[in-house]
């Protein structure tokens, strides 16, 4: 199982439910220059999407996170293998549907019944290096800078 990368997107082929969690890994180091609450939100998504199939028998699948917009300020992530449906509710998929509902702007299916995606859309936010650099060096979250401090 090998990362493939190009400079604003991530390929992986899932043929068991434990790749997901390099998958995780290798997600986190590409959104890197991201926020926290972002880079969770996508990572929340992964796991929804990666359930999905593997909840409907559809591995090997390949998900693929894509960075869009001109400053890059958007996530596609898509999910691709034969046959699957989107998820609902009605199939045991309430916590999936509510992650997608809750972090995605958009989410959906395409495709044919051969091969088909279910994908997502998250707004990206980098972090600000300013108030990354005052986390670093007063060992405080950015939101929290002591009192006084510029």
């Amino acid at each position: 199982m090998t990362d493939f990368w190009i400079d604003t997107a991530l390929q992986r082929v899932l043929n068991h439910p434990r790749d997901v969690r390099a998958l995780r890994e290798s997600a986190a180091v590409f959104l890197d220059d991201c926020t926290v609450e972002t880079i969770t939100d996508a990572l929340l998504v992964i796991d929804a999407l990666a359930s999905a199939v593997h909840d409907q028998g559809r591995l090997p699948a390949t998900i693929r996170l894509v960075r869009e917009g001109s400053r890059s300020d958007w996530l596609r992530i898509s999910l691709t293998a034969p046959g699957v449906e989107l998820p609902s509710a009605d199939a045991g998929f309430g916590a999936g549907l509510h992650v997608l509902t809750t972090c995605a702007a958009l989410w959906g299916r395409s495709g044919d019944g051969g091969s088909a995606a279910l994908w997502a859309h998250l707004p990206l936010t980098t972090a600000a290096p300013a108030a990354l650099h005052v986390a670093l060096t007063h060992g405080v979250a950015p939101d929290h800078r002591p009192a006084g401090h510029p």
